[in-house]
């Protein structure tokens, strides 16, 4: 008896060490926080596969390399990701949005009604913007020639505006929001400062790419779950309660 035991003990721990090793993009807070592993999209990926076998583990690289790691079977799937990467994947189904938008200082009294009209200023945008904001804004990119360019870090993108060192950005509404507040914490910038938000984009739709099929459809299953009892809204207003008290 106790021999069957032990086996079912064993055999239980090998389920439930499943690991499944998922690439998240590195400094884009709210949505990954890399220091503590929490975030909107990591908690969301986490909670999808709650019910299931797998333990999530989570690796923090840039958008280049992640393709690599994918690639070579150094993980098993790579959080936000579009179907048109190009990269050979079982897609999920959408299960976040990137709202971006373009940020001016309001004491410059820009006027940005739509993609053409950021030839008009120096723009800065994250980086693979070119890619993620359509062919148009892709055009008008390479049409502005040396007034455009694109940054990776985030929070100095953000400093860098602020301190009127450029004349628009784009950047996700939360992580702006995020970054406007975190510096103003800090005492690096007039907590007094207001923002014009043109929202001239049209939301950014992410998937997550899987290596095997059946995992893929496991982690739709536990999104459609969150939908339905309300776990994926709360998602979004525990972090929205926690870092956006401060207005844009």
């Amino acid at each position: 008896m106790i021999k069957y035991i032990l086996f079912f003990l064993i055999l239980c721990s090998v389920v439930k060490a499943k690991e499944l090793r998922v690439i998240f993009s590195y400094a884009t807070p709210p949505y990954v926080f890399e220091y503590d592993g929490s975030g909107i999209i990591v908690d969301i990926t986490k909670k999808a596969f709650a019910q299931t076998s797998y333990e999530i583990k989570p690796i923090f690289v840039n958008s280049k390399r992640s393709f690599e790691m994918f690639k070579y079977g150094y993980a098993d799937a790579i959080a936000m990701i579009q179907k048109s990467s190009g990269l050979g994947a079982y897609y999920s189904d959408i299960f976040v949005q990137y709202h971006v938008a373009a940020f001016a200082l309001k004491s410059k009294k820009y006027a940005i009604k739509k993609i053409e009209d950021l030839k008009e200023y120096h723009f800065v945008g994250f980086q693979n913007a070119r890619k993620y904001l359509g062919e148009q804004f892709s055009k008008v990119t390479k049409e502005a020639r040396d007034n455009y360019s694109e940054v990776v870090d985030l929070r100095q993108q953000a400093y860098k505006f602020l301190k009127g060192r450029t004349d628009v950005i784009l950047m996700d509404i939360y992580a702006f929001a995020f970054y406007k507040n975190e510096l103003i914490a800090q005492g690096k910038i007039d907590p007094n400062l207001e923002v014009d938000v043109f929202e001239i984009f049209q939301p950014i739709q992410y998937r997550t790419a899987f290596k095997d099929k059946n995992t893929r459809d496991d982690f739709n299953k536990g999104l459609e779950l969150l939908r339905v009892n309300g776990q994926y809204h709360e998602i979004y207003k525990k972090y929205n309660h926690q870092y956006f008290k401060i207005k844009i």
